[in-house]
């Protein structure tokens, strides 16, 4: 899914001088998929990229139609990305410049498939994109899993062809926007997408069920795969052919063993020997605690700022709050040492009551947190005792 698009150099004027072109007979729209990317670096990249494109060599029209580009100099910027509300563009580019990017520049693959239109639906196609394209109408409200560069061209697909378009009700209906999210991004960007986990709330955990799962752009071209069309009510395939325009080896994936499961598995060893060690020489210091749970509160602070101030639309009701309950900071280091220890008791009831439910939980919670919220545990204990020592 490109998120962050450089600009090419030969942007199309043709777009706006075609409306008076009416396309010709040879004129065909196809569906192009840029494979999944391997820079380390362009988080965007792991989803892969998709894009229309229109081939009239007739009238000289050799352009592609993108829905996923933004640029940085919008006001704002920064604010705008974190609550989701960066305006992103529809932009039409020269079709070969466009390739030879994607080729050269980033050493990714694209295969085309030819769409089974008829005429009347090529035209309105191409009017419904050149409408599109006005400055007035080329911004739109990006949605990561409802409104995107492939869900755009899922929609308007549907919306030009109507109920002559008809997709697969089956095809990658059972799994998660949070599964496929997790699937793309685990092994390559492991400590990205643990992040992407605990920051995507209880909507993520809905099935896609067949049209949702096109917000991915192979699944998108395994969608059109499957999908029929009625012309003069006969069943035809949606896909005609497809092209190979440019092919390149699958991405290398450097495996790193600093996982998040291993870092904080290490986290709960280092945590479970100090506690130890602490117990057995009496050592009541709570230095360590008056780090860990503000630092736990602050993490509940941002996942409740995605919940409440942001326009993402799923970081909403996020079980993750549990364990960083935001008000560790600055309660824990505040309130009396009577209402702290009451206080932490529920805490560490909610964790281990997080933890038995862990798989009956509608949201679910990534598998490194489990060592994590056990460290978090074994600190609870130790803090109410220590206060229940010194009273």
């Amino acid at each position: 899914m490109k998120k962050l698009r450089y600009l090419f150099s030969f942007l199309l004027l043709g777009a706006l001088n075609s409306q008076a072109q009416q396309l010709s007979k040879e004129a065909q729209f196809g569906l192009v998929t840029i494979s999944r990317g391997s820079s380390e670096d362009a988080i965007y990249q792991i989803w892969g990229h998709t894009v229309l494109h229109l081939n009239d060599p007739v009238n000289g029209i050799n352009e592609c139609y993108d829905y996923g580009s933004f640029t940085f100099d919008q006001p704002g910027f920064i604010l705008k990305f974190m609550r989701g509300t960066l305006p992103y563009k529809m932009a039409v580019y020269d079709f070969r410049t466009f390739i030879d990017h994607y080729k050269y520049k980033e050493n990714r693959s694209a295969t085309e498939q030819i769409l089974n239109l008829s005429p009347k639906q090529k035209e309105d196609l191409h009017q419904f994109l050149i409408k599109n394209y006005l400055p007035e109408n080329r911004e739109y409200k990006y949605r990561f899993f409802y409104y995107n560069c492939a869900s755009r061209i899922r929609d308007i697909l549907q919306q030009v062809c109507g109920d002559s378009l008809q997709f697969s009700q089956t095809l990658h209906a059972d799994s998660s926007y949070r599964q496929w999210i997790d699937e793309y991004a685990r092994e390559k960007q492991p400590w990205t997408n643990f992040g992407m986990m605990l920051g995507l709330g209880l909507q993520s955990d809905e099935l896609t069920k067949e049209s949702g799962a096109m917000f991915l752009p192979d699944n998108l071209a395994m969608g059109f795969d499957s999908a029929v069309i009625y012309h003069d009510k006969v069943k035809q395939p949606f896909v005609l052919t497809k092209i190979q325009h440019t092919s390149v080896g699958a991405p290398s994936i450097s495996q790193s063993f600093w996982s998040p499961m291993v870092v904080l598995s290490l986290f709960l060893v280092l945590v479970a020997g100090f506690t130890w060690w602490q117990i057995r020489s009496g050592n009541k210091n709570m230095l360590f605690d008056k780090v860990l749970f503000p630092v736990l509160g602050l993490s509940g602070w941002f996942l409740a700022f995605l919940w409440f101030l942001t326009d993402h639309g799923v970081t909403r009701q996020n079980f993750n709050l549990i364990w960083a309950f935001p008000f560790l900071f600055p309660l824990f280091f505040f309130i009396k040492k009577n209402w702290i220890t009451g206080f932490m008791k529920v805490y560490g009831i909610a964790l281990a009551i997080l933890l038995i439910g862990w798989k009956f939980w509608p949201q679910e919670l990534p598998s490194p947190l489990i060592p994590l919220i056990l460290a978090i545990i074994l600190r609870v204990i130790f803090v109410t005792k220590i206060f229940k020592f010194k009273n």
